[in-house]
């Protein structure tokens, strides 16, 4: 005797599929709300003081450097005569708490008489910006002097080499951050590595710094082998032929600025030198005002010397 199965009735089918579109949508929500995590930017203080200067209205007074002229007048006796804004560097101030106190108060305590003689007067921002924001200003400003007291390019002092003995931590910083300048790398990836401008068209669009989770993802953990691939060929290994390897080739193929292969511009032991500096920075974090201010008295006295 042959026993027959119940057919499904519409009413089950009808649930099956249900649940099939169900979990299609679940499975297509949960991969959006995924990109959109890995998409979120990723910030240092660096490159948080970098938009600040410009949302907090810094630029319309202090310009961006580079002899860009901003007026203002002086009251000399009952006259007032011509006297520029100074830029953010024309002080030459590399203490963090001085540069806090300015952006704070509008003033420092020892300059309050020659600030009441200007016709425009820095305005305080301490009630307008938390104080994490306020020194992440301070980190962008003490960070971005480096160019004017190291140089950039040519300009920069050449890194010396490790002979015998492994370079001390801060010994690594000098030699790397000589490199860094002469080759061009602060110029994408930002000052000390932390974190570069606009590039449209890449996953993220902006170009990465050496710290945090966005260098890890694309150089396998900080792996050394990655990262010399990466300077040799200005392209990831295993991110591209991993399981994303056809996503990420897409964005890397489809950026606006894509990175340059320095494998005939820097010597081996260069690449190695760099792969340390890079490593030691990524180790750091992302660098703090206060630690910016540490790396910029150090670069000054190895410069002096």
């Amino acid at each position: 005797m042959v026993t027959r199965q119940p057919a499904s009735s519409p009413a089950n089918a009808g649930k099956i599929l249900a649940v099939v579109l169900l979990a299609l949508l679940a499975l297509g929500l949960g991969g959006t709300i995924l990109l959109q995590v890995e998409k979120q930017p990723e910030y240092s203080p660096v490159s948080r003081g970098a938009k600040l200067i410009d949302t907090a209205g810094c630029l319309a007074c202090h310009g961006r450097g580079d002899g860009e002229k901003r007026f203002n007048l002086r009251l000399r006796g009952d006259k007032w005569a011509p006297k520029n804004n100074p830029t953010f560097w024309d002080g030459e101030i590399t203490k963090m708490d001085r540069l806090v106190e300015w952006i704070a108060n509008g003033v420092v305590a020892d300059e309050v008489e020659k600030h009441k003689k200007l016709f425009i007067q820095m305005p305080a921002y301490k009630d307008r910006l938390k104080p994490d924001e306020i020194e992440a200003i301070a980190a962008w400003i003490l960070a971005e002097g480096l160019k004017i007291t190291q140089g950039t390019g040519p300009t920069a002092k050449p890194a010396t080499l490790p002979t015998g003995s492994p370079l001390s931590p801060d010994q690594l910083l000098v030699s790397g951050d000589r490199l860094s300048r002469r080759s061009g790398c602060y110029q994408c990836h930002g000052e000390l590595g932390q974190g570069g401008g606009p590039n449209p068209g890449s996953f993220k669009g902006y170009i990465p710094g050496f710290f945090g989770q966005d260098f890890l993802e694309l150089t396998a953990n900080g792996d050394r082998a990655e990262i010399l691939h990466w300077i040799d060929h200005g392209r990831g290994l295993a991110i591209e032929t991993g399981l994303t390897g056809k996503f990420a080739k897409r964005y890397f193929d489809g950026q606006a600025t894509p990175m340059p292969a320095y494998r005939d511009q820097l010597t081996a032991p260069e690449k190695e030198l760099l792969v340390d500096y890079i490593l030691q920075l990524n180790k750091s974090g992302p660098l703090p005002a206060r630690e910016i201010e540490r790396i910029v008295t150090l670069l000054d006295t190895a410069a002096s010397h």
